[in-house]
């Protein structure tokens, strides 16, 4: 079913233009060794080139793939010297190579940077925390947003990746924390993904502030709390379907805050999967959240 649905809240609380109007103005790509212990999956740098700037991303191709495209977005942790390389298998976690586990299981995968992280890195001083939260104020200073950014660049990579892998197969979308935050955001916009799964990265943004929860500067979004908060966005999914996963001990996500945000998804589009921990990504819900993005 195509659908239909404008996303005007969406847009109008970023200030974007429809999703599929974001593309980049060229592209350069080169091949790259596989990751450690993967041979059977491809690897090409690949960089955007956008109005905005440059969007670095790992390309990752297996062997036999299969019908499906997933853009898979990186944490943010406070490790600003890696994003996309940690989700790839290339370096950091092993266990938070989603990007590679997904590849493995046969999807096209492409792992942008988002803006502060590894090859986008601002180096405006010694401090990229203190550099983001600038960039932020800045940007709320002409009436946008770091997540608007993020958004815009997912939108530009999937765009990107749909013609690479041609309209016949299924773009999804994944991400822990930060990257499930711009997955939900990402999804909340863009119809063309189908299907997404948010790690860690559903909560409201009241729940957030009443509880003095310190969270990157990209989830405040100027007016989202009096336009209905995260469980508006949530509404605006149609024809899609999303896994969110949440830890019940979980320190920066208040579990009414994650639950408002589940019970505002339309029937039949969100799964929840809640787990015991905390803010991570246990390797049976990362098996859950493959499976779930390569079902057909």
């Amino acid at each position: 079913m195509v659908d239909t649905h404008d996303r005007a809240l969406v847009r109008r609380l970023l200030g974007l233009a429809p999703a599929a109007t974001h593309e980049p103005l060229d592209v350069r790509r080169r091949p790259a060794p596989s990751p450690p212990g993967a041979p059977d999956v491809a690897v090409e740098h690949v960089v955007l080139v956008t109005p905005d700037g440059e969007v670095p991303c790992w390309l990752l191709t297996p062997e036999q793939p299969r019908n499906v495209a997933v853009v898979a977005v990186h944490q943010h942790g406070g490790e600003f010297g890696r994003g996309k390389s940690e989700i790839a298998g290339i370096a950091g976690a092993p266990h938070l190579a989603y990007g590679l586990r997904t590849a493995q299981a046969g999807a096209v995968v492409v792992c942008p940077d988002l803006e502060g992280f590894e090859e986008r890195q601002r180096g405006w001083t010694t401090d990229p925390a203190a550099d983001e939260k600038l960039d932020a104020f800045h940007r709320v200073a002409r009436g946008s947003s770091l997540q608007a950014q993020h958004t815009r660049d997912v939108a530009v990579a999937t765009t990107w990746l749909r013609e690479e892998v041609g309209a016949g197969s299924r773009l999804g979308i994944v991400g822990h924390s930060l990257g499930g935050q711009v997955a939900l955001f990402s999804l909340a916009f863009d119809p063309r993904l189908s299907r997404g799964v948010v790690s860690c990265g559903a909560a409201t943004v009241a729940s957030l502030v009443r509880d003095r929860i310190p969270h990157n500067p990209a989830w405040f979004v100027p007016g989202l709390v009096p336009a209905g908060d995260l469980p508006a966005l949530a509404a605006e999914l149609r024809d899609q379907r999303v896994l969110v996963t949440a830890g019940g001990a979980d320190p920066l996500f208040p579990a009414d805050g994650v639950r408002d945000v589940l019970d505002a998804f339309a029937p039949g589009v969100c799964t929840g999967l809640p787990f015991d921990g905390g803010h991570e990504l246990p390797a049976d819900v990362l098996a859950t959240a493959v499976e779930f993005l390569l079902a057909l």
